[in-house]
């Protein structure tokens, strides 16, 4: 692996003649690393990974630090001290033992136990750092070995070989020359929370000092991503721990993790985030207990602000004549604690009481002596989107807060902090959160497609969202077609048109980026013609989106593709509705799922499916050449963009493998027999090649039109599909019925769906409406936004529940 570290560094920024290509950090924190088969499930994830080879950087296993921080307090008594040792040492050597084969255990052993001879010497002669340092050490060798057991290359690095600090400062270059010597192929576990001072002394980074390491080593090696894999799969809204009906976040801006880091997040720290200050790279939370799961980017790309409520509890209010200089980012590096500078006209900073002595010695050091209040406080602070929508307290809120009392509020456009003395319990906690981030559901709706039908369904969104005030919020969250592409949080359904107009050019990783960072529940709307969009909708589901397909393109893929997009439905447990893509508005394929899950055996489908053809054949009377007439249909928006697609009947056909594959029948589109209505040839070339030739169309018709009419009957385009004991038989084709038949009888543009069934044999159940129009198709389509909107609101209906017996749960054992 050839790596290029920065090679010009200053305090702020540094620069790098050749950057490594998607070179990716991996940190393992001590809670993935605290047995020998999360050691495996490590190692598993990395194998996994598409890059065979990546930078790693590893936290103690499980409570090792906690035991070596145990020992020492222990060391001025020798009893003590020993039963720590004892206790400690075999611990870590079943570890070993358990996680490496019989082969390589022994190397590992060796090193261990050289390292835990030396431990009572070093705590007894005050040389902490160095006692600390082993559990990294192990983690580092122990996952090495590990890697190297399933035939991987894979090198251990102590960072205290490479990392330098002068104070809280990294230097920068320095540590990156000594990194450079260091690096191997394949590989590289490095150490995390340790390091060295510039004059060689060994030190720790403190608690959380792992992720530091990660995101420094990140930015030396260059790194474009740095994962952070822990006990979580995502940032949350508020600690879910006190607050059940917390939201699970996957994209979180930069800055607005900054200040919730420096409001002492449990999962982002202050310190992990400040090499990444002036460095363009992406921090992700992962679960390595879920490493399926995407995890929540940190990302200076991230579109979409989001909201946050988070406490402290114990805080003191510190407050400073405006002249001193110190920031509360320097005091909080300084003590390796949270300081947080309040918002308002005062300068204040909040301190977490246990914290309060070490501060006022630094401040002391600068001259600098506050006034501290007599209080302890807890804090609550809402971190909010800067956005004019969300800049104020609800009125709900704010009277709760009237009722509460705070003894002190600040406010600004992106945080607002409350300080309340006494603190709030978990139930008022989860009531505040809930008033700040109100449950009512939020359906994002992205719109592939801008045509006829896009645009009216569109315009019939606002009405839509008004029918379902106050149970679910759908919201306009992107529109876009094969040129142009808008995806804002400001987007309605009022500037769509003049947003896309001046918006960039369509891609689909823009899309794709887009919908895994779009807060869930989410939907794509298809209403494009497009095969080559449909095929991607295994990587559209893939960022837990639902689906609404108007493109029977979608629905009518080859059997494999269409079955493993149906798995990946299943497995994101999203919906996939496509009941537009027959009938246009009419519920044919509700009516047969409805059957089928009540129990029906369904015996044959059979009717009119193309609304174009039913408006051709019913108007055609021999009067003008065929041609004009579908002339005409185009003009009125009644055909498919090519016009040859309905009169070759493929669609007819693509419509009756929807139904068949609503049947559970695995058919494919070369199963349906085809007759055309358009004469051999004329499907190939342009249009205009066709019109040239429209006269063979024109005879051919009125030929079959003259024989019917001679025998009083009538022309219509019929699909047919049965189920027999020996499988499906399908097919389409153009028939004369007599003026009785159940098909003659029609209206022009009218499809009609004769179901036959074990219930419905005798007297087959029969749907006719119109089956064509932008209007009918349209309001088709919200029928599905509808029926989706509604699962959602259920879905969100029984979480609250449940979260609301384990609040209960949770007073009664309190």
């Amino acid at each position: 692996m050839a790596v290029q570290f920065s090679t010009a560094f200053n305090a702020t920024t540094f620069s790098a003649t050749t950057v490594a290509s998607a070179l990716v950090v991996h940190k393992f924190g001590g809670s993935s690393l605290a047995s020998a088969e999360r050691f495996h499930a490590v190692a598993d994830i990395l194998l996994a990974q598409p890059q065979a080879s990546a930078w790693v950087v590893v936290s103690a296993p499980g409570d090792t630090t906690d035991a070596l921080l145990a020992l020492l307090d222990a060391a001025a008594d020798q009893t003590a001290l020993e039963q720590h040792w004892q206790a400690l040492s075999q611990q870590l050597r079943l570890l070993v033992t358990r996680t490496l084969s019989v082969a390589t255990a022994p190397l590992v052993l060796n090193q261990l136990n050289s390292w835990l001879a030396d431990v009572p010497v070093a705590a007894q002669a005050g040389r902490h750092n160095d006692v600390l340092a082993i559990g990294e050490k192990l983690s580092t060798l122990l996952l090495s070995h590990l890697l190297q057991d399933r035939g991987q290359q894979a090198t251990a690095i102590d960072a205290r070989d490479f990392l330098r600090l002068d104070g809280q400062q990294v230097q920068w270059q320095q540590s990156a020359e000594l990194l450079q010597q260091l690096v191997q192929p394949g590989f590289n576990v490095v150490t995390g929370f340790i390091a060295r001072t510039v004059d060689g002394k060994s030190i720790t980074l403190g608690r959380n000092g792992s992720d530091y390491s990660a995101t420094i080593v990140g930015r030396l090696v260059l790194a474009q991503s740095i994962n952070i894999w822990t006990d979580v799969d995502a940032i949350y809204s508020a600690d879910p721990r006190k607050v059940p009906s917390a939201r699970a976040y996957r994209q979180v801006p930069f800055a607005q993790a900054r200040t919730l880091a420096q409001l002492g997040n449990p999962v982002l720290h202050a310190k992990t985030l400040s090499p990444l200050a002036d460095f363009n790279a992406e921090l992700v939370v992962r679960s390595s207990y879920e490493p399926e799961q995407p995890g929540c980017r940190v990302s200076r790309q991230a579109a979409i602000e989001v909201q946050f409520v988070t406490d402290l509890a114990d805080v003191v209010l510190v407050t400073f004549p405006k002249s001193q200089q110190v920031t509360a980012e320097q005091a909080a590096a300084a003590l390796q604690s949270t300081v947080f500078a309040v918002p308002g006209d005062v300068k204040s900073w909040v301190v977490e009481q246990k914290n309060l002595d070490a501060l006022l010695s630094f401040l002391g050091q600068q001259q600098i002596y506050p006034r501290v209040s007599s209080a302890q406080y807890q804090a609550i602070a809402w971190v909010k989107p800067a956005a004019k929508q969300q800049q104020q307290l609800s009125l709900q809120a704010a009277h709760w807060l009237e009722r509460q009392q705070p003894a002190f509020s600040f406010e600004n456009a992106e945080l607002a902090l409350w300080l309340f003395q006494p603190p709030l319990s978990a139930r008022e906690l989860t009531e505040f959160h809930q008033l700040l981030l109100p449950s009512q559901v939020r359906l994002n709706v992205v719109v592939a497609g801008t045509g006829n039908v896009g645009s009216e369904f569109l315009a019939l969104l606002g009405k839509q969202q008004q029918a379902f005030t106050g149970q679910i919020e759908l919201k306009l969250a992107g529109v876009f077609n094969s040129r142009q592409a808008c995806f804002s949080d400001d987007l309605t359904v009022q500037n769509w048109p003049q947003q896309l107009a001046t918006a960039p050019a369509y891609q689909k990783q823009e899309l794709l980026d887009y919908l895994a960072a779009l807060p869930s529940p989410k939907v794509l709307v298809d209403i494009t013609p497009s095969k080559a969009f449909a095929e991607g909708y295994g990587d559209f589901v893939q960022t837990g989106c639902h689906l609404i397909s108007a493109n029977k393109q979608g629905v009518t893929l080859p059997l494999a593709q269409y079955q493993q997009i149906s798995a990946l439905v299943a497995e994101q447990q999203v919906s996939w509705l496509a009941n537009t893509t027959v009938g246009a508005g009419l519920p044919v394929q509700r009516i047969l799922q409805e059957l089928q899950s009540s129990g029906d055996h369904i015996q044959q489908i059979s009717g009119i499916f193309s609304g174009t053809l039913s408006w051709l054949l019913c108007k055609y009377d021999g009067s003008a050449p065929f041609s004009e007439f579908v002339t005409k249909a185009q003009a009125e928006g009644l055909t498919e963009p090519d016009p040859r697609d309905d009169l070759s009947g493929k669609d007819v056909q693509r419509k009756l493998l929807v139904l068949a594959r609503e049947l559970g029948l695995t058919l494919d589109i070369n199963d349906i027999e085809l007759t055309p209505l358009l004469p051999e040839g004329l499907e190939q070339g342009s249009w205009d090649e066709f019109w040239l030739k429209r006269d063979e169309l024109d005879s051919a018709v009125a030929a079959t039109f003259a024989t019917a009419k001679a025998a009083g009957q009538v022309l219509r385009y019929v699909a047919t599909l049965t189920v027999t004991a020996e499988g499906p038989k399908a097919n389409v084709q153009l028939l004369s019925v007599a003026p009785d038949h159940p098909l003659a009888a029609i209206q022009a543009c009218d499809n009609v769906f004769v179901i036959e069934s074990d219930w419905y044999q005798a007297n087959p159940l029969v749907l006719k409406g119109p089956g064509a129009g932008r209007l009918v198709t349209a309001g088709g389509i919200h029928a599905d936004l509808a029926i989706l909107a509604r699962q959602q609101m259920a879905a969100a209906k029984a979480a609250r529940h449940s979260q609301a017996q384990a609040a209960a749960w949770a007073n009664e054992r309190a």
